[in-house]
């Protein structure tokens, strides 16, 4: 770019204060390339490769993207080393329950009984060697922990008890408690789900936390790296050295494009890693067709980030310094915001719910709600293909008035561009 020539009138970096300051000139206000501006596919993907190649090769890329998966890494070997079932003791005195207990405790796995001293209890307890330990008999049953009792332990525990107490009844009233059983375990009840859940409900927790965390993530973190982009090459003044090469709408979308494909490759890595994980540990159970969903989760981010992104670099663009950035994009903040807690809320509370159904249809929450809901299983093909139509729509508007803004502010300088000037026509 050193053989770009400027245009005649054009705002350049011998400006004087006021006319920068002040109300642009017919140059400044739509910059034209000179007579040996690149074509626009060119200028795109010239800004595009800068951004990329600067940006993947910064420390701040390399370690983050190394962090992410570090702790992925380290959440996996937590799941593996504490996969074993939970040690419980139980006491010389109830002893006796232990097959009941068993039993009980055989449909989770998540509990493993044994025999322990009654009078080292409390230092079993506080050395950690158990998890709790359960004591007395007749009826009159302690469980004793350190801090506070797990709850499905102690649902492992009362069953027990009311069994145990059930047979000594049954034996009393001259009654054969085995066949009793069978007896009552001859009527079953059959669950006849309309839409049927692969997933428990820690499972969809995790899916959902996972989805709309990571997405949201993403948005906000390569959304204002690109703002502080923005902000960085206005104070710098080389925006005004690539102007009269470029329309103010190419160099947009070049580092749109630019910013976009380091996020999705930062995103690649660490879902491909999420997915390993889930796989390997079983800790999740993933939808059938996990290429496709990750596929259409790649869409996604693509769309919502190129929606937020433009909205984002708009806004950067009314202002000249990075401590007033903040402000200005503060409402894109929120509408990022808004759809990552309403999928945390109602997603978690009821997958199906209508309201969630229909909030994931309309832009700018389908971005993030809509990917949670197509990972869950829970949104129908009608209901995915509909969200991407009216997001794509959104998108091609936004990016009008994106970069109709950016074009009406980016050479301003000075003191903060303000919206009605920004959003003028030319």
């Amino acid at each position: 770019m050193s053989t770009v020539t400027r245009a005649p009138g054009g705002a350049g970096a011998q400006d004087a204060p006021g006319e920068r300051a002040g109300a642009p000139d017919r140059d400044t206000e739509d910059p034209r390339p000179g007579p040996g501006a690149l074509s626009a596919r060119r200028a795109v993907g010239l800004v595009a490769r800068r951004e990329i190649s600067s940006r993947m090769r910064t420390k701040s890329f390399v370690l983050s993207t190394l962090g992410l998966l570090l702790g992925l890494g380290v959440y996996a070997l937590i799941i593996v080393s504490g996969g074993g079932p939970a040690r419980v003791g139980v006491e010389l005195e109830a002893s006796a329950l232990r097959p009941a207990l068993a039993a009980v405790a055989e449909k989770t796995g998540d509990f493993e009984f044994v025999t322990v001293d009654g009078d080292r209890t409390n230092q079993i307890l506080r050395d950690g060697d158990l998890s709790a330990v359960i004591g007395g008999a007749d009826g009159q049953l302690t469980l004793s922990v350190k801090h506070e009792a797990d709850e499905e332990l102690l649902a492992v525990v009362r069953t027990a008890a009311a069994e145990e107490r059930t047979s000594s009844e049954l034996e009393r009233a001259g009654v054969d408690p085995a066949e009793f059983r069978e007896r009552v375990a001859s009527s079953t009840v059959r669950v006849a789900a309309l839409e049927p859940s692969e997933n428990s409900a820690a499972e969809q927790f995790a899916l959902i936390l996972a989805s709309t965390g990571l997405l949201y993530f993403f948005f906000v973190f390569y959304g204002i790296v690109l703002a502080q982009g923005v902000v960085e090459e206005k104070t710098s003044r080389v925006v005004e050295l690539l102007l009269p090469a470029i329309r103010p709408w190419q160099l947009l979308a070049g580092k749109l494009i630019g910013v976009a494909v380091v996020g999705l490759t930062q995103l690649v890595l660490l879902g491909g890693a999420a997915v390993v994980l889930a796989q390997g540990t079983g800790s999740v159970t993933l939808p059938s067709a996990v290429g496709g969903t990750l596929a259409t989760l790649g869409v996604w981010f693509l769309l919502g980030f190129f929606l937020f992104a433009a909205m984002l670099a708009a806004a950067a663009a009314r202002v000249s310094r990075q401590e007033d950035l903040q402000g200005v994009v503060q409402p894109v903040m929120l509408l990022i915001t808004t759809p990552f807690i309403l999928g945390i809320a109602l997603l978690s509370k009821d997958a199906h719910d209508p309201l969630i159904e229909w909030l994931s249809l309309v832009p700018p929450l389908s971005p993030i709600l809509m990917p949670a809901r197509t990972l869950l299983g829970t949104a129908p093909v009608w209901q995915i293909a509909l969200s991407l139509v009216l997001a794509a729509a959104a998108l091609a508007g936004m990016t009008r008035v994106a970069g109709r803004m950016y074009a009406n502010s980016v050479l301003r300088s000075g003191s903060r561009v303000p919206l009605a000037e920004a959003l003028r026509l030319r």
